[in-house]
């Protein structure tokens, strides 16, 4: 690793954190403005919104890195070869290879940080968003998890209450318990019931057995076909709930989610897709740096390349690359394709593009 390497490193590390900043903000910009009118009507403080869009910044960056890594490519080898620093290059022998070099350390470092972010740091800063989101701002009851199986939930007059399974369409919880503590945190009465449903605009327990403890440790327990349920929670907020369950899983979780709904003949072809879905993104950046080195490279020494032209290619190719991908995972969900071929399928096509055109080069 010479001088030459590592001032290509700098050239394209630089520019790809200028691009990557660029995009993020913009896309934060829109999204706030968006969301804002949403936020002010449930009188959210600002403190809670800064933090809400800060915490989606890893998951914004996620998605929006191979554009920016395509961008940065394109605009590196612009601005060598609008300085004749390629043809400089070329005239003292550095091949190819040694030019790409740089370009392809910094896209796999870059996709080891996008591995690292699917599987651990996005779940989390996303489960924590949408704590903010339901609890802090709109005001909902406190959530003590985000999953529809093992659902805590915290609600008034000091009651937790636990629900061992959310039905997909949001509108039956399954064995649900209900802890009422008093002011010393001491539970005083445990109320179990075989589930709850929700009609008619109220939640109602059925098949309960309700056990009041007394001070002096005693145990009064009755049984009722159906008793009210306090809930402020909807069929909606729980069935969104269901639905972001994967993007809050950390990879390791998602794996075994799979397993368990394999085990128990679940279909789980949801979450193979959005499982190889994470994965298959994560290696993008590669195959977007390949590409864009290539389209650079063919046109050097045209005087066609340009600043404005090198982000009309990026966003092109990002557009065609973002459309196929969705058209795969798409079908992947549906089942029309087993959802590893529908997470790669994209990737492979692009890569085998970028390839051909990185053979055509003539330097």
């Amino acid at each position: 690793m010479g001088i030459l390497f590592w001032y290509i490193v700098r050239q394209y590390f630089g520019l790809l954190t200028l691009c990557l900043t660029g995009l993020v903000t913009i896309y934060l910009a829109i999204d706030f403005f968006e969301k804002l009118r949403r936020f002010l009507r449930h009188d959210a403080d600002l403190s809670s919104m800064v933090m809400y869009f800060a915490l989606k910044i890893p998951d914004i960056s996620f998605q929006l890195m191979p554009f920016a890594v395509l961008m940065a490519s394109l605009l590196t080898i612009g601005l060598l070869n609008k300085n004749h620093e390629i043809t400089a290059m070329r005239s003292c022998g550095v091949g190819i290879v040694h030019v790409t070099m740089p370009f392809l350390a910094v896209a796999g470092l870059v996709t080891l940080i996008l591995l690292g972010l699917t599987a651990v740091v996005i779940p989390l800063a996303n489960t924590k968003a949408e704590y903010i989101r339901t609890v802090e701002i709109q005001k909902k009851p406190q959530p003590l998890s985000f999953t529809s199986e093992n659902l805590w939930l915290h609600s008034r007059n000091n009651t937790l209450m636990h629900v061992q399974r959310v039905a997909p369409e949001g509108t039956h919880l399954h064995d649900v318990t209900l802890y009422r503590l008093d002011d010393g945190f001491t539970v005083k009465e445990l109320l179990t019931a075989a589930g709850a449903a929700f009609a008619d605009g109220r939640w109602s327990l059925h098949d309960v057995a309700q056990r009041v403890i007394n001070p002096d440790g005693s145990v009064e327990m009755t049984q009722a076909t159906t008793l009210p349920l306090e809930l402020a929670l909807t069929p909606d907020d729980l069935k969104a709930w269901n639905e972001l369950e994967p993007e809050h899983m950390t990879l390791n979780q998602l794996g075994t989610h799979i397993e368990r709904l394999r085990r128990e003949k679940h279909n789980a072809t949801k979450f193979l897709a959005d499982y190889w879905r994470r994965v298959a993104f994560a290696f993008v950046p590669v195959i977007m740096t390949i590409l864009g080195v290539a389209i650079g490279l063919l046109e050097t020494g045209t005087r066609t390349a340009s600043i404005g032209k090198g982000i009309g290619q990026a966003l092109s190719i990002s557009f065609l690359f973002w459309a196929t991908n969705s058209i795969g995972i798409t079908l992947g969900k549906s089942g029309a394709l087993l959802p590893v071929v529908a997470a790669w399928i994209a990737c492979v096509m692009f890569f085998i593009v970028s390839l051909n055109l990185f053979l055509k080069v003539r330097y």
